[in-house]
């Protein structure tokens, strides 16, 4: 399913211990800093976990170097059932690496798989018409047409459509979105908030 919709992209994290249970409505954020950013809008200090219109966000930091093995881990205490959020961030597109993400996101779609996660994947982030050209934006382009494939063909996937909600133009950042730079602004959570809470209500239904 299709929903439209302070720190750098770097690497590292503090990974926890903690086991989630299938029947809380927990989910775990897997990405950098714009998830970070976003969880810290809704009142995230940096640790511990964060509840928001009835959820309760649990983050784990993704291995810029290590993407898809740092998922596997941050998800290894889940059981199946267990909601997880993904998304790359918006320099780990530069125009030229598309098959290496295509590679990632299967590797994140298999582990999802094997444990019986529910997968919410956030799609390609649009970036600053001044930090971004044209073949970003088809790169962009096609790893989302890659990802809403992967998604139709199996029920355990939804895709929050982050680029359908912040891109304007041409496929860059909508003006008044950035902070000075391609991460996105509290205006442009705000309007994500918009489109994520009603897909996550779908994934813990399992509806489509």
């Amino acid at each position: 399913m299709l929903a439209a919709g302070v720190l750098g992209c770097g690497s590292g994290g503090k990974p926890e211990s903690a086991v989630k249970t299938a029947g809380t409505r927990t989910v775990t954020i897997n990405g950098r800093s714009v998830a970070y950013n976003w969880m810290s809008y809704w009142g995230y200090a940096g640790s511990g976990r964060i509840r928001k219109n009835a959820y309760t966000f649990d983050y784990k930091e993704l291995d810029a170097d290590n993407i898809a093995s740092s998922f596997a881990g941050n998800v290894a205490g889940l059981v199946p059932g267990s909601v997880v959020f993904f998304k790359f961030c918006f320099v780990d597109f530069d125009g030229s690496n598309l098959a290496r993400r295509e590679s990632e996101l299967e590797q994140v779609i298999a582990t999802a798989r094997a444990k019986g996660l529910k997968l919410v994947v956030g799609n390609a982030l649009p970036v600053r018409a001044q930090d971004g050209n044209a073949r970003i934006v088809n790169e962009e382009k096609k790893f989302n047409e890659f990802l809403t494939g992967k998604a139709a063909a199996d029920p355990n996937i939804w895709v929050l459509d982050m680029n359908g909600v912040l891109a304007g133009p041409g496929g860059y950042l909508k003006p008044g979105y950035d902070t000075g730079d391609s991460h996105p602004s509290n205006t442009a959570y705000a309007a994500l908030d918009q489109v994520l809470f009603p897909l996550l209500d779908s994934a813990f239904a399992g509806t489509h």
